[in-house]
């Protein structure tokens, strides 16, 4: 692929992330798994919730950063952790940062910094994506429990799947889950 010419070929190319299943789930057997554009509404939807809670936060740059999180996977696919043990250290983050600059050419440069800077998540809008992030996938996964979907406990029992945050909102709605996880076992 080369890198997009026109805001339409972006804009046609992100509908595809319709279609990338969260290949997490789909390698455990869940039906019908939720899309990478699916994960990242419901991203952005905890980090405008969660957010507007935080003090620290700008939250227009935050959402910004929840857009273009993982716009990657159009071209990159999405990669289940199991499969990083397969490439070099940083071969994942180096071909996501070259999808981005190819997948974004047509937008201001700002585009590529906002991805930069969430991938450095060294400022509070980015540790609160990161956050975000990890905290919908177990929000997900105790919906596919709840729906009748086995074999995912294992995500449970991983603590890296659960956000070691700054971010007092975050800390309690993960605590909320975990119970409501515990009242269901």
């Amino acid at each position: 692929m080369k890198a997009n010419e026109s805001l339409l070929d972006l804009v046609l190319e992100t509908q595809i992330l319709d279609r990338v299943p969260r290949s997490g789930y789909f390698l455990r057997g869940v039906p019908d798994p939720e899309s990478v554009t699916e994960h990242s509404w419901h991203v952005l939807f905890l980090v405008w919730a969660l957010g507007s809670r935080e003090d620290s936060v700008d939250l227009t740059r935050a959402m910004e950063i929840a857009l273009l999180h993982d716009i990657a996977e159009v071209r990159i696919g999405d990669l289940p952790r199991t499969a990083g043990r397969y490439f070099d250290k940083g071969a994942k983050a180096r071909a996501e940062t070259a999808a981005m600059a190819e997948i974004l050419a047509p937008l201001p440069d700002r585009s590529r910094k906002l991805y930069a800077e969430y991938c450095a998540a060294e400022t509070a809008e980015a540790r609160l994506v990161k956050a975000c992030d990890k905290l919908q996938l177990m929000i997900k996964v105790l919906v596919y429990e709840t729906w009748g979907a086995g074999g995912l406990g294992e995500f449970w029992e991983n603590e890296a799947n659960f956000p070691s945050s700054d971010f007092q909102s975050v800390r309690e709605l993960t605590e909320e889950l975990r119970e409501r996880y515990r009242q269901r076992a």
